[in-house]
């Protein structure tokens, strides 16, 4: 019996995505056994964010990085960084911004289901360019920088997106103003070559998911310029309390709420290390096809599935798309009030399949980079007792 079992929860066969509501990734055995070993003594969080701050800098040719609490709080502390600095007293008066340059410059088409929101837990206050469907070029970000202006926010797109400008045309006008421009690339951390073409361009301040290197969900990461790092350090949930300066008891950070273990700051580190030194391809991408061609070989002619069509994510067949392979389920003869249907009922079983759908089309993804070994069978069964 599983430990969901026990208590009372079902358990998730997850042909989806790393979704955060279903826990992020799987953590490996090393990354597991090295968040034991820490649990078994204490050190100074301080050091250790440190040294695990230069080893993420290390492998990726950043200037410097810091391990969060999640995305979501490398953001909020990338923006506070960028409207406080390392002003004591500036600090202090987060999320209280009256005076200082307080305004982030947001591309209207281009918010990532506004995760960006975070940067405002810091106080930061939205100035909107561009179009909702049309987007906007660089000319229109230049045009909305003032004296008021802390940053440029920039959300990786993770495919083509009409109206977008590209990231290093952005950084070239921002910087030619003095303008920091964060970057929400949260999942974008394959392949590994795309973290130093961030540092390459200039990006001052780069957001990752730790979930997104098989590191524990509730993790994060950013690169990025020393400067803005070490203020993103000091607005931590440790910073200003065990900092360099080290005044316990005086007052804590915006960032004193996202609060992290040491035995996941450990299992970050650990699973950094291991993503970077990663044969991706024989390791992870190539055991996804072979669990998608099992599926696909067993589900495609069941009476259920006799008109939908079939094809692959990507389409060659071949190598990984945004964090997903495996088969795209088209249902050509329902419509989709009847798809979401269909997902429901796959949710329904114990354990519960989960597939990619956003609930808006007639068709579905069974993503299968994040199936375990052996659950293509409990998937192929839910779907026998589905489409039968």
């Amino acid at each position: 019996m599983s430990v969901y079992s026990e208590l009372g929860v079902k358990r998730v066969v997850n042909a989806a995505f790393a979704l955060t509501r279903l826990g992020g990734s799987t953590v490996p055995k090393e990354v597991q056994e090295a968040m034991e070993r820490a649990n078994g003594g204490y050190c100074n969080m301080w050091d250790l964010m440190t040294k695990g701050g230069q080893i993420i800098a290390e492998g990726t040719g950043a200037e410097a990085a810091i391990i969060t609490s999640g995305g979501f709080a490398a953001l909020t502390l990338a923006a506070a960084a960028c409207i406080a600095g390392k002003d004591p007293e500036k600090m202090r008066r987060l999320p209280n911004t009256e005076g200082m340059r307080n305004e982030i410059i947001i591309q209207r088409c281009n918010r990532l289901y506004v995760y960006d929101r975070a940067m405002e837990v810091a106080g930061g206050r939205f100035v909107m360019v561009g179009d909702e469907n049309w987007g906007c070029g660089v000319d229109e970000f230049e045009a909305a920088i003032t004296d008021k202006t802390a940053a440029i926010h920039y959300a990786y797109p993770t495919g083509p997106k009409r109206g977008v400008p590209g990231l290093k045309e952005l950084l070239k006008m921002a910087h030619s103003h003095r303008v920091p421009v964060i970057v929400d690339a949260a999942g974008m951390t394959y392949p590994t070559s795309n973290f130093k073409s961030y540092m390459d361009m200039g990006a001052d301040v780069v957001a990752f998911g730790g979930k997104y290197v098989l590191g524990p969900n509730s993790t994060g990461f950013a690169i990025g310029k020393k400067g803005l790092v070490e203020a993103m350090m000091l607005h931590s949930f440790i910073g200003a309390e065990s900092g360099p300066d080290e005044t316990p008891g005086k007052w804590r950070g915006i960032g004193r709420g996202y609060k992290l273990d040491r035995q996941e700051i450990v299992g970050l580190i650990v699973a950094f290390k291991r993503w970077m030194a990663l044969d991706h391809e024989a390791e992870r991408i190539a055991p996804a096809w072979e669990r998608a061609r099992y599926i696909e070989k067993r589900i495609r002619k069941l009476p259920g599935l006799k008109e939908a069509r079939f094809s692959y994510l990507p389409k060659s067949g071949a190598g990984i798309a945004y964090n997903t392979l495996g088969l795209n389920v088209h249902f050509i003869d329902k419509t989709i009030d009847e798809v979401s249907a269909i997902v429901k009922e796959l949710k329904d079983g114990d354990p519960e399949v989960w597939v990619r759908y956003w609930g808006d089309s007639n068709n579905f993804i069974v993503n299968t980079l994040m199936l375990l070994p052996g659950q293509e069978k409990e998937l192929v069964k839910r779907f026998e007792e589905v489409f039968s």
